[in-house]
């Protein structure tokens, strides 16, 4: 997967039409200064023979080294990750906090109350999250100023300020993850309660709230685990948006930034280091799977 995403990124980007070296140089530019550019870049190498040098260097952990400031890619992307995991790591957290107990309650209750459970969860899915954000920061940054609009402030700076920053960059991202937890939660929780055991747990007189959150809830684990991990991968793209509408320096950020430059490196460095941050999620949720439920174990 690794080795499929780098070589597609690599390709499709060194394949661009833009002169990079044209853009560097500026419209005023001599034919000699380009050619010197584009000699400096290594632009004026072979396809093949520039891909093979960046993947030896990408084995070694060399991201390579910016177009634009001459800086090294991997430093750029230490400065942005924390941001964006901040983000990411804290709309997982609401996410379960809030998608879990309203799938459970819609599963449980069932009636009117599933209705409209479910009725807002596929309207909640069907908000697009740059539009959620700008609705965020006209109410509570604009109309009440309850919250700040833009700008990032480092947990080890301030952590209150550095929550109240991220507060509506982490709504307006998490509202899909939470609708699609709360759907798989409720869909979990009907097939379970439905099953022989629970029958049998209710007909032993084990107490209805140990059936549904000790028997019920802890077997429906598996699929909520699943969704968990498709939504960290949703959730590192939908920030991509969002931190520009709140102005965020995160990875998304870094990432426009150089594309609008044409920044080559950088692009393909936040694109390897995103795709090991999915293996490394698949897997945990994998090894979580297994130890939830034996059957995966077999």
């Amino acid at each position: 997967m690794l080795f499929g995403v780098s070589s597609l990124a690599f390709l499709l980007l060194n394949s661009l039409p833009a002169d990079i070296a044209q853009m560097k140089a500026g419209e005023d530019a001599t034919p000699e200064t380009i050619a010197a550019i584009r000699e400096s870049l290594g632009l004026d190498r072979p396809l093949v023979e520039r891909y093979l040098d960046w993947l030896g260097a990408l084995l070694q952990g060399d991201l390579g080294t910016s177009w634009h400031n001459g800086q090294t890619v991997l430093s750029g992307i230490l400065a942005s990750a924390p941001v964006t995991l901040s983000i990411v790591v804290l709309s997982l957290l609401l996410s379960l906090l809030v998608g879990v107990p309203i799938g459970v309650i819609a599963a449980v209750r069932g009636g009117r109350l599933d209705r409209v459970l479910v009725s807002s969860t596929v309207v909640a899915l069907a908000i697009p999250n740059f539009w959620l954000a700008l609705m965020l920061v006209l109410v509570f940054a604009l109309t009440i100023s309850l919250l700040p609009a833009t700008g990032y402030v480092p947990l080890d700076a301030d952590p209150s300020l550095w929550l109240q920053h991220l507060w509506l960059p982490v709504i307006a991202v998490a509202t899909v993850a939470i609708s699609s937890i709360a759907r798989q939660t409720r869909s979990a929780m009907i097939e379970n309660l439905g099953r022989d055991y629970v029958r049998t747990l209710r007909a032993a007189g084990i107490p209805e709230r140990s059936v549904i959150y000790k028997h019920a809830l802890k077997n429906s684990g598996v699929p909520i685990l699943t969704t968990l991990g498709i939504q960290f991968v949703n959730l590192s793209g939908g920030s991509i948006i969002v931190e520009q509408v709140f102005a965020v320096p995160g990875l998304g950020q870094l990432t426009m930034t150089a594309l609008a430059r044409n920044d080559v490196p950088v692009v393909l460095g936040v694109l390897v280091v995103t795709a090991v941050a999915v293996v490394i999620i698949n897997l945990v949720v994998d090894l979580l799977n297994s130890a939830v439920n034996p059957k995966v174990r077999v």
